[in-house]
């Protein structure tokens, strides 16, 4: 008996400090699958600029523009409000250049900004403040090295707010009314993403990690209660549930029925911040080549100049492309493209062809070769093309991943599999702890689980019976915590009032 008081105190002192927070992460879950945290989204900016004409600037005219020292990795052209611009990457890389006048981009103003505003709202600036310091729609510590950053507040019905920074104009944040109601009702709360905290990551990172690691013990101690409580067996031998009083009893119910999703969504939120601990970490006995992180990799060679053989400048005058926003000059493995951007896609264009415009694709011959550069000639697999989804890949809810996909199996002790995407050119690893990784969060969290994700229908009710049970249960907490803290404050009234 003495141990149960002594759990029981545990349950409801834990309980006392974190119902209200669980509360919140329940709620705002529910939000959260459909809205989350505004940002700037390039695809809404590439929307509204302008396509690029025809340009008549050679490509060695272009190259000529980087010296010879530089290690370029990319480059590209793109309109800059009415003028075309040619921009370089790359260690030691000029800043961009007016393509039509081969003269660099003028210094960040008052015209230049002006610009910018009209291209991503064309309704007038209501009010300009001048930020000293994060808010709330800019929570992130790094960006105090950004100040001062300009908001805009602008005069049209959704009241767009835009960040951009004094320094080059570039845009932080972009939002409306709407999309920052459903952040402070399912974002803000759900990620804890009030600047106050947020803006130092260390601290946020800790703080939540810490709240969710103590709510586990707490979910943990009171399923244990509830458990020793009912199967205890009253003297005509029956299970029971004891408690008479309504809050006390559902939340008894509903701690029995849902206290170990609440425990795994903890537990799963607190692993979205952390890796997976050693003892959880599968370790090969030999030594493993790997090139990159084990579940997302990308070349990043120096651009080979050299095989570039079909003119950008065809790309602008051909029909059955229209409104080219943008061309970059990238390589895979050596192997040249262009990636083409539009209103509606992206496309990859084979470079090394002067004759004809072609997609980029990968064949099975430049995926073998890649995996025997990144594994070694000791290495065993194979490969195959992949026409569905396996368990290892497979889409959400709502965003299937793209088929088909040429899949190595390798043949090793963290059962590697590479994916790789011929016409995206989306390359995945996945292996035994990228697996794990995976469920900690996003299955347990997310239900990001194939079986789940093939049903969406049944996704929904699933996920929404969790967070509404959640609910029920962390609501019964919070009713429970302030009829406690009322009784004990009236109680220490009485006492005072008698004495």
């Amino acid at each position: 008996m003495r141990i149960r008081t002594i759990f029981s105190g545990i349950h409801r002192i834990l309980g006392l400090l974190l119902c209200a927070l669980f509360l919140m992460w329940f709620v705002s879950g529910i939000v959260m699958i459909y809205h989350g945290f505004p940002r700037a989204s390039q695809e809404y900016k590439i929307a509204r600029q302008q396509p690029l004409g025809q340009l008549s600037i050679s490509m060695d005219s272009l190259y000529h523009l980087v010296p010879d020292s530089v290690k370029l990795q990319s480059m590209s052209i793109e309109m800059r409000f009415d003028r075309p611009i040619v921009r370089f990457s790359g260690k030691g890389a000029p800043g961009p250049f007016y393509i039509d006048s081969i003269e660099p981009i003028e210094a960040f103003d008052e015209n230049v900004r002006t610009q910018i505003i009209q291209l991503w709202c064309d309704a007038p600036v209501l009010r300009i403040d001048t930020l000293q310091q994060v808010d709330q729609w800019i929570p992130f510590g790094r960006l105090n090295e950004e100040m001062p950053v300009y908001k805009y507040h602008f005069a049209d019905e959704a009241k767009h707010q835009l960040y951009m920074t004094s320094r080059d104009g570039r845009v932080l944040q972009f939002t409306d009314k709407e999309s920052r109601f459903w952040a402070w009702l399912g974002a803000i709360p759900h990620w804890v993403y009030f600047t106050s905290l947020r803006q130092h990551q260390t601290l946020w990172i800790e703080s939540v990690k810490w709240a969710a690691g103590i709510g586990c013990i707490m979910c943990l101690v009171g399923i244990g209660l509830a458990l020793a409580v009912y199967f205890k067996k009253t003297a005509s031998g029956q299970f029971h549930i004891p408690y008479k009083k309504r809050w006390i009893r559902w939340h008894f119910i509903s701690g029995l029925v849902f206290g170990l999703f609440a425990i795994t969504f903890a537990f799963s939120g607190m692993m979205s911040l952390m890796d997976i601990p050693d003892w959880l970490k599968k370790k090969p006995k030999g030594k493993v080549k790997q090139r990159t992180s084990p579940r997302f990799f990308r070349n990043a060679p120096m651009l080979p100049i050299d095989t570039y053989q079909l003119d950008y400048r065809k790309l602008l005058s051909d029909a059955t492309i229209d409104s080219i926003k943008s061309i970059t000059w990238s390589s895979w493995n050596e192997y040249p493209y262009y990636k083409v951007r539009t209103n509606q896609e992206t496309l990859n264009i084979d470079a090394s062809d002067s004759t004809r415009i072609a997609p980029f694709h990968l064949t099975e011959e430049m995926i073998c070769a890649d995996i025997q550069r990144q594994l070694g000639d000791s290495a065993v697999w194979k490969i195959d093309l992949l026409t569905q989804e396996d368990e290892d890949y497979f889409g959400r809810k709502k965003e299937r991943v793209p088929l088909p996909v040429y899949r190595v199996i390798v043949e090793d002790e963290l059962h590697t599999r590479f994916y790789y995407h011929p016409e995206t050119l989306m390359q995945r690893r996945i292996d035994d702890n990228s697996r794990t990784r995976s469920f900690l969060y996003g299955g347990l969290h997310s239900l990001h689980i194939k079986f789940l994700t093939d049903r969406p229908v049944l996704w929904n009710i699933v996920m929404y019976v969790l967070l509404l049970g959640g609910t029920f249960l962390s609501l019964t907490g919070v009713v429970l915590s302030v009829k406690w803290i009322i009784r004990k404050i009236n109680k220490t009234l009485n006492k005072k009032k008698n004495e």
